[in-house]
């Protein structure tokens, strides 16, 4: 193959991908905004349901651990947290083995909601998969899933390295030789 055929071939490659790339982020986003609205009409917000699902699947756990299964911030949990407590929806407990420690459990209320949230979760699935074929969704479920993986190694090995950039002197030196004149890395003091 000529140098400007592999050229031509290694750009279409990289377009497809960014296309790729850019479809998945909008059917994520699209995604997300269908199943908010029906959610809404529940009167729960995004984000909502997954503390709430999560809490269907194994009740009473601290706000740190939903944080630590939905992928998201342990404040970003509090909050949404305090608002389902105010709808009525769980409930904030200390632990009896560590009054140190807060649980989450769903209230009746919350379990009476859960149906819906899973009802509004099918007709969001419903509508996205509709003219696909199982084997189609199948096949798109293993693609999807390896290009999860890659994306996920990548973050590992980029927070690896960046914590090895942070801890490694040498690289701090580096990295403060790049600050403008007059700026201070700053450091911790005891």
């Amino acid at each position: 193959m000529s140098g400007k055929k592999k050229n031509k071939t290694k750009k279409a490659k990289k377009s497809a991908q960014a296309e790729a790339l850019s479809l998945i982020n909008q059917v994520a986003r699209n995604a997300r905004t269908a199943l908010s609205r029906h959610l809404l009409d529940l009167g729960l917000y995004a984000g909502q349901d997954g503390v709430m699902l999560a809490l269907d699947g194994n009740d009473g756990q601290t706000p740190g651990a939903i944080a630590a299964s939905l992928g998201v911030k342990a404040p970003t949990i509090t909050k949404t947290i305090g608002r389902l407590a105010a709808q009525g929806f769980v409930r904030r407990e200390g632990s009896k083995e560590d009054g140190r420690m807060m649980l989450v459990f769903l209230t009746d209320a919350g379990r009476d909601q859960i149906k819906s949230v899973r009802k509004s979760q099918r007709r969001t699935e419903k509508a996205a998969f509709a003219g696909l074929k199982d084997k189609d969704v199948a096949q798109l479920l293993e693609l999807l899933s390896t290009v999860e993986a890659s994306i996920a190694a990548d973050l590992r090995s980029g927070s690896a390295a960046a914590s090895e950039r942070v801890l490694d002197p040498e690289a701090l030196e580096a990295q403060e030789s790049d600050l403008p004149a007059g700026d201070e890395p700053i450091r911790e003091t005891d």
